[in-house]
């Protein structure tokens, strides 16, 4: 057999051996990427069981489980590098799969098929050296390929490891897709807590709530206190105490001790907070989710203006006002725009009203505004909704009334007389008269009824109050009205604009040649231009009666006298006054002292004030001269204002400094008391001259009425001789 022939048939010995020894290194790969796919896959399985364990027990927190996880990772890796990568990276050669054969089935030496396969192999390399026997060789080559194409490389991998791969690989898959369908809850909280890093609790035997908390967050209002409640539900034994964690974002933390309100339901009042605080809470079994407890600002209106315009007004009402300010009284008709601004955004404005229905509108979630036509008085509450968060602004009350166009208010009053006067008389009156938006017109009327009759008038007018027109009624035995005259005072103004008319009218009874006896009475009225048509108010009647100049000369002289009788009592006081302090060794009785004196001296000044009033209605009834007057005025009305005014004055300061730590010398007030009684004893004597001339003059008046009513019945005895004389 030629060289060339024999190497091509040891070639075809070689491949076919080659052949089988690979086909047994790739099953061995396969066997090995399955076992090891098996061995991580169980490992996987055994972490994940240990994690489901230790998590419910021990309820691991974000960074334990970080921890178990990097630790699951090591493994795994180490598993991969021990059973994937490591096995892959080493070539098989056909002699070295034939020795892990022969190492695999634990074979004796001389049955081993490694160094068979190393004959069939390597020994054919030999044929050229020279040194070598062929045929040895040869024979070596053929018996070995014969022992080799006999052996069962087929059964070299163990079927019975594989198929405890294939069952550890099933179980590794089947186990965690039971466990899924089974119990979907634990497996959808297990894959939460350590895939995506929730910190939501594991259902125990007690579940905590946390009440009002929306997406891990609890909302309060800023800077107000609030109530953190949390519910326990147990299904075993009840739960006792549950316990709170704060932790401020400076890093500080508490622990507090919930109040237990009722059985599953504890609760902790917060105080006002500005800044958010991380919290979680734990008792019996279970724990709560972390959660954050976030104060925001709760709705509140920052600016109310109101607007109405009405045709009374020439410029808009506009009015910034709140609740402490009290009420907004608008005039009817009004067109309102109440426009309001928030300091968060809000959502929805409820108006709690059963008077008004209002449609808000919007521009940016801050600024509102309505409008509406005031007709009635209106009030309603607001409640605004924050248009972020569930939370609501406390009812802030508006209440908006109505403010009536009132008809004119007057004051009708007179002066300086009374209701008896003379003839001659002149009446002072002072009218006013007040209106919300503007006075048209005002006068005064007289009303005279016929004279001779016997008229009883009762007056019984009532002065115009706010808001009502005056009621006046007079009830007379039948009186009919002789004359009525008008008194022109203010307007009619078109347009009306004064408010306030103050005038002073002073009438003259001469004018009118009044009888006594006769009766008139006065009435002032006024009128405003109101939208709805002129509104008119009367005042009360005042009501005079006209009567004999001596006659009511008395009555002025009988009201002196007793006015003088008061001034001599109070010269009596003051003269025990005087005892007194003459007789004093102490200044203990200061104040009784001081006491008296202003006893006396507010007598003196009523009796002052009074007969000036005598003095000024004699003047308006024309009763007496100027030198009537001035005598009165010289010697009574200006002696006792200078006595009040001063002197007593003087006295008065002396006595507050016995009090003081420096007092005037009791003699010096004696002796002013002195000069006050002296004072008054003149003022006394001047009166009673006064009175006297007043009786001489009124019987010379009387004298001089009896002259001439002698006068007037002796001309009418002759003028009727006379007639008689030409009848005949």
């Amino acid at each position: 057999m030629s060289r060339v022939q024999q190497s091509n048939e040891f070639e075809a010995l070689q491949t076919a051996i080659s052949g089988k020894l690979e086909t047994v290194g790739s099953a061995l790969r396969r066997h090995t990427l399955l076992e090891a796919t098996a061995r991580i896959l169980l490992a996987l399985l055994g972490l994940g069981c240990l994690s489901l364990l230790f998590d419910w027990w021990l309820e691991l927190s974000l960074v334990a489980r970080s921890l178990y996880l990097l630790l699951g990772v090591g493994v795994v890796g180490y598993l991969i590098y021990q059973y994937v990568y490591q096995p892959l990276r080493v070539s098989l050669s056909p002699i070295e799969i034939a020795n892990l054969i022969d190492r695999t089935k634990k074979v004796k030496p001389e049955q081993a098929i490694a160094p068979r396969v190393a004959s069939v192999l390597q020994l054919p390399t030999h044929l050229a050296e020279t040194e070598q026997s062929e045929p040895m060789i040869e024979r070596a080559v053929q018996e070995n390929y014969q022992r080799l194409s006999q052996f069962p490389f087929q059964d070299s991998i163990d079927p019975r490891h594989t198929k405890r791969c294939l069952l550890a690989l099933l179980a590794a898959i089947l186990i965690p897709i039971c466990f899924v369908v089974v119990l979907p809850e634990a497996a959808r909280l297990w894959s939460q807590r350590w895939l995506l890093g929730s910190n939501e609790p594991w259902p125990r035997n007690t579940h905590l709530t946390v009440v009002g908390l929306q997406d891990g967050q609890w909302i309060i209002p800023r800077g107000e206190t609030a109530t953190l409640q949390v519910q326990a539900e147990d299904e075993e034994q009840t739960t006792e105490s549950v316990w709170l964690y704060l932790q401020s974002e400076d890093g500080e933390s508490e622990t507090i001790t919930m109040n237990r309100f009722q059985t599953g339901d504890f609760r902790y009042e917060l105080p006002p907070l500005q800044l958010p605080l991380k919290a979680y809470a734990w008792g019996g079994d279970a724990a709560t989710e972390p959660f954050e407890i976030v104060p925001i600002d709760r709705p509140r209106i920052t600016d109310l203006k109101i607007k109405a315009t009405h045709p009374r007004l020439s410029e808009p009402f506009v009015s910034h006002f709140s609740a402490s300010e009290g009420n907004v009284r608008l005039l009817p008709q009004s067109e309102v725009t109440l426009e309001l601004t928030t300091n968060v955004k809000v959502r929805q404005i409820d108006v709690d009203s059963e008077d008004v229905s209002l449609q808000w509108e919007s521009t940016d979630g801050t600024h509102f505004q309505t409008t509406w036509t005031h007709d009635k008085p209106v009030s309603f509450k607001l409640t605004l909704h924050s248009a972020e968060h569930e939370i609501n602004s406390h009812p802030r009350p508006v209440s908006i009334g109505v403010q009536p166009d009132r008809s004119p208010r007057l004051s009708f009053r007179y002066s300086g007389v009374r209701q008896r006067i003379t003839p001659e008389a002149t009446i002072p009156f002072s009218i006013i008269a007040r209106d919300d938006f503007g006075v048209r017109l005002v006068g005064m009327t007289s009303m005279l009824p016929f004279s001779g009759t016997d008229s009883r008038e009762k007056p019984e007018a009532e002065s115009e109050t706010e808001g009502e027109n005056a009621k006046e009624t007079v009830k007379t035995a039948p009186v009919k009205i002789k004359n009525q005259r008008e008194y022109p005072v203010y307007g009619p103004a078109d347009p009306a604009v004064e408010t306030v008319i103050d005038d002073e009218r002073q009438v003259s009874i001469a004018e009118m040649k009044l009888k006594p006896g006769a009766v008139i009475t006065f009435q002032s009225h006024a009128e405003d231009n109101c939208y709805t048509g002129i509104q008119k108010t009367s005042s009360r009647q005042l009501v005079f009666r006209v009567v004999k100049p001596e006659e009511l000369f008395r009555e002025i002289l009988l009201r002196q006298q007793q006015l003088r009788s008061r001034l001599r009592k109070a010269r009596d006081q003051a003269e025990q006054l005087r005892d007194n302090l003459k007789q004093a060794t102490s200044l203990e009785q200061a104040a009784e002292w001081m006491r008296q004196h202003q006893l006396v001296r507010r007598e003196v000044g009523q009796v002052s004030h009074a007969l000036n009033g005598s003095v000024e209605e004699m003047k308006l009834n024309k009763l007496g001269g100027e030198e009537t007057y001035q005598l009165i005025e010289q010697s009574v009305l200006k002696p006792l204002e200078s006595l009040h005014q001063r002197e007593m004055e003087q006295q008065r300061q002396s006595l507050e400094t016995l009090r003081s730590e420096s007092p005037d010398p009791i003699e010096q007030i004696t002796s002013r008391q002195d000069q006050i009684l002296e004072s008054l004893d003149k003022i006394l004597n001047n009166m009673a001259q006064w009175d006297s001339f007043i009786d001489v003059v009124n019987q010379l008046n009387a004298v001089i009425k009896l002259e001439q009513l002698v006068k007037e019945k002796t001309e009418e005895l002759k003028k009727k001789q006379v007639d008689s004389i030409f009848d005949n």
